[in-house]
């Protein structure tokens, strides 16, 4: 049986589909007092805007109203993900490129250096005095680190 998720994100994929500088990052349905609440991450390496972000959820909630995938009240949160969230995909790495990142393994190593590039599934991070080659399937966890300089 599908879940509510697989069948929102097979209707959100075909409405990105027509915008190709956006990208899905995730998508969480949660229960709050009785109302479920459906929060979409999206982004795109040339930036989101609020109306495109306005745009991608009028027609997500027209697919769900229209193929009656969720019975009773919900809200719909269409939002990129926050500076605080974790980075994880490949288009993600490709757009902060030049940003600093926090980078923590899967064997416990972390790392914090200036992304250099991305490509062939790994990334150059440079650090103080050389670069770090990190394969992306070997991260744990990815942030960017805010820097008010």
């Amino acid at each position: 049986m599908v879940s509510l998720v697989q069948k929102l994100i097979a209707e959100l994929e075909l409405i990105i589909d027509e915008f190709p500088e956006l990208f899905f990052v995730d998508l969480i349905v949660t229960r709050v007092s009785g109302k479920q609440i459906v929060l979409v991450l999206i982004d795109s390496e040339v930036g989101l805007s609020i109306e495109m972000c306005s745009l991608i959820s009028r027609k997500l909630l027209s697919k769900i109203e229209e193929k009656s995938l969720i019975e009773g009240a919900f809200n719909l949160e269409v939002s990129s993900p926050g500076i605080d969230r974790p980075i994880s995909l490949p288009r993600q790495f490709k757009k902060n490129i030049g940003r600093k990142l926090e980078i923590e393994t899967l064997d416990g190593e972390t790392f914090k250096g200036k992304l250099k590039k991305i490509e062939d599934q790994k990334i150059a991070l440079y650090l103080r005095e050389r670069v770090e080659i990190i394969f992306l399937d070997k991260i744990k966890k990815a942030k960017v680190l805010i820097s008010f300089n």
